[in-house]
């Protein structure tokens, strides 16, 4: 089967979503993301932590 005519070869539109940011904008964003994720694994390991420590204080 063939392909219709004039489909052969056409530029994709751009986006409306899509931006542009320098490399400077681009690390700093990556770095948020970074610290967030940390903070957020930290946060959830103290309360880990503590449902532990709650079970240990139980079974003794």
């Amino acid at each position: 089967m063939s392909r219709p005519r004039g489909s052969k070869n056409k530029p994709k539109a751009t986006l409306v979503e899509q931006f542009n940011l320098t490399t400077e904008q681009r690390i700093k964003l990556v770095a948020n993301l970074v610290v967030d994720k940390i903070i957020e694994d930290n946060n959830f390991a103290h309360k880990l932590a503590g449902l532990f420590e709650d079970k240990k204080d139980v079974s003794n």
